[in-house]
């Protein structure tokens, strides 16, 4: 349980609630992103016609023939990419929740998490930095102003010092949109208070969440503590929640189908206020655990 598709499985299942999907698998490699028509094994004797969505992996395409087990599609179908696939890789056909809109719902949510007013974030350091006492303003090299929240603390080697210590720089500032003449990220890191010449600077800083780019980024390269990985599933399944009912509310397909009235006024709703309340308690919770490993600095 430490890649995306954990995390896209995860949703999957909160929003299925037990529900099984026809699964089918490629009888062949598709090499190419154009090819139009691909080999499913069973693909007769399923739920695949013309007019149904199928997907396979990431990639949903649009079924416009069938004959036997050669399935005509349009490939890319409804925003997803073009791509190549492997035999055996698993063909959902209709499925309710496509892969790769769970995928966009996931990194919205881990840049929804890095919101200010969530309060979740990873923290990382820049050590390339050597002081000069001549000098007053530091370019942040390799950084970009979207990467740097907020500094978090400037330290340094005191060589001095009998006992091993980082004595902080209390007084600095960040300035964001400088030119990039003078500082080639654009972020001036001014310091007000002096360090020991030729000594590296340890640069900590607020960092938004990474992003996933595939279905095999591990949680862990998000820089979302372990704590918290069960907050993306969260978020993806109440986004996708705002324009499809969760299984139980389904009209079309249940044990035996509902109709419409047998669905109260109010249910889906209740289903995505379920969510996101636990989803809040569960920020807050995790916005608290950081808090404590980072305290405001004092002055």
């Amino acid at each position: 349980m430490t890649t995306a598709q954990d995390w896209i499985d995860d949703t999957r299942d909160m929003l299925l609630s037990g529900y099984v999907e026809e699964l089918l698998l490629l009888a062949s490699n598709i090499s190419s992103t154009t090819a139009t028509a691909i080999e499913i094994t069973g693909a007769g004797d399923s739920g695949i016609v013309p007019g149904v969505i199928i997907e396979i992996n990431m990639e949903a395409m649009y079924v416009t023939a069938v004959a036997g087990s050669t399935v005509n599609v349009i490939r890319g179908y409804g925003g997803s990419t073009a791509a190549s696939h492997t035999a055996s890789d698993i063909c959902r056909v209709s499925p309710k929740f496509p892969t790769y809109r769970i995928f966009d719902a996931l990194n919205n949510d881990l840049r929804d998490l890095t919101s200010p007013d969530n309060g979740i974030f990873q923290m990382k350091s820049l050590q390339s930095i050597t002081y000069n006492a001549a000098k007053q303003g530091y370019d942040l090299t390799g950084l970009t102003s979207e990467e740097v929240q907020s500094i978090y603390s400037i330290t340094y080697a005191d060589p001095v010092s009998v006992e091993a210590r980082e004595p902080s720089i209390r007084k600095w500032e960040l300035k964001r949109d400088r030119a990039t003449g003078s500082f080639a990220s654009g972020l001036a890191l001014v310091l007000y208070q002096q360090a020991f010449p030729g000594k590296k600077l340890n640069v900590s800083y607020k960092s938004p969440l990474t992003l996933l780019t595939s279905t095999a980024s591990t949680k862990a390269s998000t820089g979302l503590l372990d704590t918290s990985y069960d907050l993306p599933p969260l978020g993806a399944a109440v986004a996708l929640l705002v324009s499809t009912p969760v299984r139980r509310e389904f009209i079309d397909a249940q044990g035996s189908s509902r109709r419409a009235e047998e669905v109260p006024p109010g249910a889906i709703s209740a289903s995505i206020r379920d969510l996101s309340a636990r989803r809040d308690n569960r920020i807050a919770a995790e916005a608290q655990r950081l808090h404590a490993m980072y305290p405001p600095q004092r002055s």
